[in-house]
């Protein structure tokens, strides 16, 4: 049921998305991810509900790894105090953030209606696209773009940046070609088979929800978040063919012409993106390169840093990616870090120390 049909009283979804985040947090994440998952697919209204929740915690949580060292040593070749101090105050921060996360859910609800004030949500994009039988479609996104698109047999694919996916329904089956790209499927169950073609391989859903993603080195990758799905590896000769897979809850399966493929549990402990259809994702413990070159993806302007040591500064937290410049300005006032605005980049610097004639935002 859409959140739509069931009118909800905002007070009481901020009340259960703040108690599902300590808990997601907790020792029992792994116990009651099912039940979890079954409350975000409840409606979008949930899961704006939780992601506002994460969001408001994502201010005050990074850490800093490999590069302190050369980070510190280059503030100190400019004879100022000001790191020293802003690393005392980061970690103030951080041991805050972490009483506030034990306190529970009650101090969260505080901080809800300034952030709104602050950072309003972009809705997200949902249209009908109801492709007749014998008339396939192809559905797109622009850079930049996360859209969802609601389809004539109850079925929704929501696509992410750049990604351009072929929609053909027949009387017998509903076929799907992933030209590039990202697509999430949430299948609505009925007679017909719902099968998605990417590269050399065919998935085959069970009423489930699931995710498919084509690289720009043609590898497939498919992660499965409910239900399950089939997969079979489709090639010229006997010998390339693969034998038919099934996926369980949470595992990931990947695979390319020519290459071996790999099944994981767990497919990436350091980003997790199961909110990506939402703009969000959760980083533990990564370099700031790596989380910029995600950001990218969905920015006109690359977001930089401006020398090895700064790009090596470990991050964990909630992003919202696909706003790049409130990301830029977010990371910047977390880390301590001046932020030079041209029309070319965002660009991380120490201080504005050189960049007297462009438009910089010195460490706060």
């Amino acid at each position: 049921m859409e959140d739509s049909d069931t009118p909800q009283r905002h007070g009481q979804l901020r009340e259960e998305a703040a108690k599902w985040f300590v808990i997601m947090r907790g020792p029992e994440a792994e116990i009651r991810r099912n039940e979890f998952e079954a409350w975000l697919a409840r409606g979008a209204v949930h899961r704006l509900a939780y992601n506002r929740i994460a969001e408001t915690f994502s201010n005050a949580r990074f850490l800093k790894g490999d590069g302190k060292a050369g980070l510190d040593k280059e503030r100190s070749q400019e004879n100022s105090q000001k790191p020293q101090r802003k690393a005392n105050r980061s970690i103030g921060i951080a041991c805050a953030t972490v009483s506030i996360i034990a306190l529970g859910g009650a101090v969260l609800y505080l901080s809800i209606s300034s952030m709104r004030a602050r950072n309003p949500e972009r809705p997200q994009s949902i249209v009908s696209a109801s492709p007749s039988v014998g008339h396939p479609v192809q559905l797109a996104t622009a850079f930049g773009e996360i859209r969802t698109f609601r389809l004539g047999d109850g079925s929704k694919v929501t696509l992410d940046t750049d990604s351009v996916l072929l929609v053909a329904f027949g009387k017998a089956k509903r076929d799907f070609r992933l030209v590039r790209g990202r697509a999430r499927f949430d299948v609505f169950h009925e007679t017909r088979p719902f099968v998605v073609f990417a590269g050399n391989g065919r998935v085959t859903a069970r009423g489930t929800i699931f995710d498919v993603s084509l690289g720009d080195d043609r590898r497939v990758t498919v992660r499965l978040m409910r239900g399950a799905v089939d997969i079979d590896r489709l090639g010229s000769t006997v010998t390339e063919k693969g034998a038919a897979l099934r996926l369980s809850p949470g595992q990931q399966y990947s695979f390319k012409d020519g290459g071996q493929p790999q099944v994981s549990e767990k497919p990436d402990p350091d980003v997790v993106d199961r909110q990506w259809p939402d703009g969000l994702r959760e980083y533990e413990n990564v370099r700031l390169d790596d989380l910029l070159a995600e950001a990218n993806r969905y920015s006109a302007v690359p977001l930089l840093t401006a020398s090895r040591d700064l790009g090596e500064i470990r991050v964990s937290g909630t992003y919202r990616i696909t706003d790049p410049r409130r990301l830029a300005e977010n990371l910047a006032d977390l880390l301590g870090l001046a932020l030079v605005t041209t029309s070319d980049s965002l660009l991380f610097t120490v201080s504005c120390t050189g960049y007297k004639e462009k438009s910089c935002r010195p460490p706060s």
